[in-house]
């Protein structure tokens, strides 16, 4: 990637760059729109993964344009998060509304829900701002620029080579003992902080499996599938805390609102029980999807999923396995080289 002498780590490193930046480039449309609440989704998700794999492989690219490149694009994040957690948590006040509310509860959902929508209203322009920001800076077309022609030789060189491997085995390690570092706080359904945290852990060790994952064929798959539920449940717990934390505050400033239109907080009688019933709800929410993820981890640490997991990711460090591979390979894969590093012509060191 802009280097001379080009490892094929760093082909397969652009050639997955390349991908997130193709599935960026095809929301940042539908996101600015802003009428289909998907498009912001995939598009958060192509940017986390985008960032991951900048970090990852930040050795191969220029080191004062890779922070640029992961400023912009971080900011992109941010405000695609706002927006995001917004959408969930008025997909959740609809689904509930849609369901049997008592007739006293009705004001009061409705009355959060208009003020996360005013919100999402407000989100939406801090996103088109930032991927406005995105576009004039030119940041994708500079990183496709800077890694097609890397990821190009992809198909005239063996990628799979023992220092790869090397590669995916450290960096899927770290994130793992990263992630299992917070196992700790499950004991707590309290540890609030911890369990965000163990959260942004698990998306990490997810989105880097990801990565790997071509290396690792089949064995890595219930993995993969493994870290999606534990990361979705997680999700759920944090949007609850979110709730939580925030309905109490929404319950001061509200009635503040209605006292300063109406000049007395009466009015406000009304909203109280439903926004009550709201924080009840979302309790016993969170008891249930903490039980459900307690359980789940139970049943992982009793099929010993983690040190499985190890041992797919190290196995292939022994070079003869390494060596059998490409064997097997080589055969079907004409004007493949076993190297480990490739010139490209044209190219001068950073």
């Amino acid at each position: 990637m802009g280097k001379k002498n080009q490892t094929a780590s760093c082909v397969f490193g652009a050639k997955y760059i390349l991908g997130q930046v193709d599935a960026l480039t095809g929301e940042i449309q539908g996101a600015i729109g802003g009428d289909d609440i998907e498009h912001i989704h995939r598009l958060r998700v192509a940017s986390r993964r985008l960032r991951n794999g900048l970090d990852l492989f930040k050795d191969c690219l220029p080191k004062k344009k890779a922070k640029d490149w992961m400023r912009g694009v971080r900011k992109v994040t941010k405000a695609l998060g706002r927006a995001r957690d917004l959408d969930i948590q008025i997909l959740c006040l609809e689904d509930l509304m849609a369901e049997t509310l008592p007739a006293t509860a009705l004001p009061g959902y409705e009355r959060v829900l208009l003020r996360l929508s005013q919100q999402r209203e407000k989100a939406q322009n801090k996103v088109n701002q930032s991927l406005t920001q995105l576009k004039e800076d030119k940041t994708l077309e500079i990183i496709q620029s800077y890694c097609i022609q890397s990821a190009n030789l992809s198909e005239a060189i063996y990628l799979f080579t023992p220092s790869l491997y090397k590669r995916a085995f450290s960096a899927i390690h770290k994130a793992l003992e990263e992630f299992l570092a917070y196992e700790k706080y499950l004991d707590d359904p309290e540890n609030i902080e911890e369990l965000h945290a163990m959260r942004i852990a698990g998306k990490h060790l997810r989105y880097t499996l990801e990565i790997f994952s071509s290396l690792y064929g089949k064995p890595l798959l219930p993995h993969l599938s493994v870290m999606k539920e534990l990361q979705d449940q997680l999700g759920d717990i944090h949007d609850i805390d979110v709730w939580i934390g925030w309905l109490p505050k929404f319950i001061d400033q509200e009635r503040a609102r209605v006292e300063a239109y109406f000049g007395h907080p009466g009015p406000f009688d009304d909203l109280l029980p439903g926004i009550q019933h709201l924080i009840e709800d979302r309790a016993t929410a969170r008891r249930d999807r903490y039980d459900a993820l307690i359980t789940l981890w139970e049943t992982l640490t009793y099929e010993r999923a983690w040190s499985v997991l190890r041992d797919i990711v190290k196995a292939p460090l022994d070079f003869e396995a390494a060596s059998d591979h490409l064997h097997d390979n080589v055969t079907s894969t004409k004007n493949t080289t076993d190297v480990d590093h490739v010139h490209i012509e044209g190219e001068e060191p950073e």
